[in-house]
């Protein structure tokens, strides 16, 4: 995930991983704003045949930012949202396999699915405005 440094980095380092660990099964996690900063290495996963699987969550804006500038400015943004492509289809035009899985449950069986196929996989998980990890309520 790249919630805590710089957007972009997950896709690339978890490429890294493979390569270095291509044994191991890799699976990255990334918001959809921080996915298509590196989304171009779709095409060298492709090409090298380095096999992981990327799921983005995808709520159409730079999501960490726009929660804190809702809640810093009084519910106003600025250059937060985000016009994304089609994330199967953009898969697909790399030649890497591509799933949308609409909630939990079928993000797991999509999930197992994913990691038995010799192929770059994306899902797409379409998500709603999400939470601060860093800032629960007591008891939550």
């Amino acid at each position: 995930s790249s919630y805590s440094g710089n957007l972009g980095y997950a896709y690339p380092t978890a490429l890294g991983a493979k390569v270095a660990q291509p044994d191991k099964a890799v699976v990255c996690l990334s918001g959809d704003g921080g996915f298509m900063f590196n989304s171009q290495e779709m095409s060298t996963a492709v090409a090298h045949g380095i096999n992981v699987v990327v799921v983005v969550f995808n709520d159409n804006a730079y999501g960490n930012v726009k929660r804190d500038q809702m809640n810093q400015f009084g519910g106003r943004t600025i250059g937060v949202e985000l016009h994304n492509p089609d994330f199967v289809k953009l898969a697909e035009a790399y030649g890497a396999k591509g799933f949308v899985a609409n909630g939990p449950a079928e993000l797991e069986s999509t999930l197992k699915e994913a990691l038995t196929l010799d192929a770059p996989v994306l899902i797409e998980v379409p998500v709603g405005p999400m939470p601060s990890p860093f800032f629960r309520q007591p008891g939550e």
